[in-house]
């Protein structure tokens, strides 16, 4: 769905409207459907029989294992990529609504760099290639 969502914001004329608007609309959206893309990767680690209704956005929101289960190895180096990098970036919470004219130029362009399509683009093919990289892992237990 994130994949659908950046073809269509990349579609979107920004002589039409303004580019904060359009970051705006769609970089939330995109924002959570990686996380969503993220929580169902780390449940498909633990191979869970029950799944939650929703997906967890972060490795402590997992839900608990069974009693005799171990943590997968996996998972630590998820926590590891949810503190620090480009996952602790798309963690970090994004501003609503569209920046203001009275913000200072360092908040604004703090505000762009984590709601603007490059960065949402970058977050896709990090996740891609750590979804690829963990997949041939857990295929090979």
């Amino acid at each position: 769905m994130s994949r659908v969502l950046l073809d269509r914001w990349a579609d979107a004329d920004a002589a039409c409207m303004p580019q904060r608007v359009l970051d705006a609309a769609y970089g939330p959206a995109v924002r959570l459907h990686l996380l969503d893309a993220y929580g169902w990767f780390l449940l498909a680690t633990l191979k869970l029989n029950r799944l939650p209704d929703r997906p967890p956005h972060r490795v402590d929101e997992l839900p608990p294992l069974e009693q005799g289960i171990a943590t997968p190895p996996e998972i630590s180096e998820f926590r590891q990529l949810e503190s620090q990098g480009w996952l602790a970036g798309l963690l970090a919470p994004i501003p609503l609504g569209l920046p203001t004219a009275s913000s200072s130029q360092v908040s604004l362009a703090v505000e762009l760099s984590q709601t603007d399509r490059a960065h949402f683009e970058r977050c896709y093919r990090d996740c891609q290639a750590l979804f690829a990289r963990m997949d041939d892992g857990l295929q090979e237990q």
